[in-house]
């Protein structure tokens, strides 16, 4: 899906696709890591914030990509745009009853939840740093 909505728009939107292998990449190693020191609340809060972030990072891009395609061209379902609006208001309880599930049944080390989630924050902030100083003219 990301690397579809880049090819479509150009160059300027390469940059979720990147973010979002790096986001991928980030959290496998991660969680190999996690695995070796043998701890599974450590995995599991890893594994559960990791596909938080990554999941949040998607659905935001396609409720963007919906909601500006409906802008650029008349003749798309105004539906999908709807649907997007009302998962954007959604997804934050939904996200919290996912959480509150995971705690319930699961050992998780919030910890490593909270570093879970910010994997995509922190695959952002390295793409863009390599942007920034990558281009020296």
């Amino acid at each position: 899906m990301i690397q579809g909505i880049a090819k479509k728009n150009g160059a300027r939107t390469r940059y979720p696709a990147e973010s979002f292998f790096l986001s991928v990449a980030i959290a496998v190693l991660a969680v190999v890591l996690s695995l070796t020191m043998g701890d599974p609340a450590v995995t599991n809060g890893l594994v559960i914030g990791a596909v938080t972030g990554i999941s949040f990072f998607l659905v935001t891009w396609w409720m963007i990509y919906c909601i500006v395609r409906s802008k650029k061209d008349k003749s798309v379902n105004p539906l999908l745009a709807i649907l997007a609006i009302k998962l954007f208001i959604l997804k934050f309880p939904l996200v919290g009853l996912f959480l509150w599930l995971a705690f319930k049944y699961w050992e998780i080390n919030p910890f490593a939840l909270i570093f879970g989630i910010g994997i995509t924050q922190i695959a952002m902030l390295g793409s863009a740093l390599v942007k920034m100083f990558g281009k020296k003219e």
